[in-house]
């Protein structure tokens, strides 16, 4: 397995991951739905495209969970800086 470099931003792993894989983020008809129930319900929940492309990334398989929960954390971090 190889190890992330510190200083890579997560939406240039994002764009290596999807070049190799040669796939690209499709909205589902799950996407719309949960968006829809969520602006219902008064949640203000929206996933960037980056965050997007990872989660689709881990339901096409090709990152574990362990690795998607730590690409998101870092991407939350970069994003939102304290």
């Amino acid at each position: 397995m190889k190890t992330i470099k510190p200083t890579q931003a997560v939406a240039m792993i994002l764009s290596r991951y999807q070049r190799r894989r040669n796939c690209q983020v499709p909205v589902t008809a799950t996407d719309v739905y949960a968006d829809t129930v969520a602006h219902v319900s008064g949640d203000d929940v929206d996933l960037d495209p980056v965050e997007r492309g990872l989660v689709h990334l881990k339901r096409q398989k090709v990152i574990s969970g362990r690795r998607l929960v730590t690409l998101l954390a870092r991407h939350l971090r970069e994003i939102r800086p304290e």
